[in-house]
């Protein structure tokens, strides 16, 4: 799976698979909740 043509696909309208619909949110799930947790690390260094 190609997660940015995933994503074209999906913002174009054209038809996508319910598994690469998982995997796609899962990926943005992960990159949320890391981004979440790196910047309450930052705050709490300083």
């Amino acid at each position: 799976m190609n997660i940015f043509d995933t994503m074209t696909a999906s913002f174009s309208g054209e038809r996508v698979s319910h598994t690469d619909t998982f995997i796609l949110a899962g990926v943005v799930l992960a990159v949320l909740i890391g981004a979440r947790t790196l910047h309450k690390r930052m705050q709490s260094k300083d």
